[in-house]
């Protein structure tokens, strides 16, 4: 398998073919994966900040952030229910919630896997951080520069030499104990920063990280970040993209996000039929079936306040069910932003849907 065992395109619903199964069936099923907001606050400004167009600011202190009894509540009603991952990544900075590192022992100890998004410039070096170590499966720095200048330039922040500490002090945590916690760089490719690509390939694995991975900008269909109109441009990048591949080694991956990065924002189904399987809960509690929704038709698609319910209250719910059906009404091609987190999970459900002819003969 290209890059080893690490496939970050494509779907992984072939491993959870129990669930897809019960979902043909008309069954109502837990979701198998939620991307979970805890902040919506960010401590730096990235220039492609989709968080942006989700109602998140700036700030330094006294972040919006998800509340501590109604997260713990909300990572072991996941795992009773029988979700099977849960990724703090949302759509701000987790590490502003002072209760990130509780949450993620606890989600990891009710039986779901944990994994962390971030900057990583909040991440402590503390007993707390090394404990959160132990316990997730994969943490990612999301950074997409490989200076200083670069640094300050495309994430607005003086902050770098911070975010490279904290990513040494985990790898190096990870190998002093011998942890099987994957730990990962991530670069949002946009045209003005695609000359730190091939800088932060070489900055990645002199890091010791196990892998670097690049992929596409999202954007809406209207070019709120100004993106999707140059989606055309992304094919110009190859030679680049492929300088970058070429830095990896044995031990270091670099994993280029090919199919969205060349595929223009293109989708070959016409209904989103995720949202049974894969979830988003916005920084503050709510719960959605796709982050485009937390401030933009919010109580159109709002299946539910995790602060005020129980998970398992909001997905026994009748509101639950009709935004799932409601999703399906939506126009992929006009509606949805290009290569969104659902998108091959889309993809996989469709051919499940829409069979070819003649499928005996495989």
């Amino acid at each position: 398998m290209k890059n080893g065992k690490l496939q970050m395109e494509g779907s992984k619903l072939l491993w959870h073919l129990d669930r897809v199964t019960q979902w043909q069936e008309g069954e109502r099923v837990a979701p198998l994966h939620i991307d979970v907001g805890l902040s919506k606050s960010c401590n730096i400004r990235c220039e492609y900040c989709f968080g942006s167009m989700q109602g998140n600011r700036f700030v330094t202190k006294d972040p919006r952030a998800f509340p501590r009894e109604a997260l713990l509540r909300y990572v072991e009603d996941a795992g009773a229910i029988g979700v099977r991952s849960m990724a703090f990544i949302g759509e701000a900075e987790p590490l502003l919630n002072p209760a990130v590192y509780e949450a993620i022992v606890a989600g990891k100890k009710a039986g779901v896997d944990i994994a962390l998004g971030s900057n990583g410039i909040l991440y402590e070096m503390s007993p707390a951080g090394e404990e959160a170590l132990e316990y997730l499966t994969w943490l990612r720095f999301n950074i997409s520069a490989a200076s200083a200048e670069g640094y300050k330039r495309i994430h607005n922040s003086d902050d770098f030499e911070t975010a490279l500490q904290k990513i040494r002090y985990c790898v190096g945590i990870k190998r002093q104990k011998n942890l099987d916690v994957t730990i990962g760089l991530q670069m949002v490719l946009t045209p003005s920063n695609r000359d730190q690509v091939v800088g932060l390939a070489k900055l990645g694995r002199e890091l010791g990280v196990d892998y670097l991975v690049v992929k596409q900008c999202s954007d809406t269909p209207d070019s709120t970040l100004g993106i999707y109109d140059h989606l055309k441009e992304y094919r110009d990048f190859n030679e680049l993209l492929q300088e970058a591949e070429a830095q990896a080694t044995d031990d270091y991956k670099v994993i280029i996000k090919w199919n969205m990065i060349e595929n223009e924002g293109a989708r070959h189904y016409d209904v989103c039929y995720a949202p049974p399987f894969l979830l988003y809960s916005s920084g503050d509690g709510k719960l959605f079936p796709c982050g485009a929704f937390f401030d933009h038709r919010a109580d159109e698609f709002c299946m539910g306040d995790l602060v005020e319910q129980s998970f398992r209250q909001i997905i026994e719910s009748d509101r639950y069910w009709d935004v799932v059906e409601r999703v399906k009404q939506l126009d992929v091609h006009c509606d949805c932003y290009s290569n969104c987190r659902s998108h091959f999970v889309n993809d996989f459900l469709w051919q499940v849907k829409h069979p070819p002819q003649h499928v005996n003969f495989i």
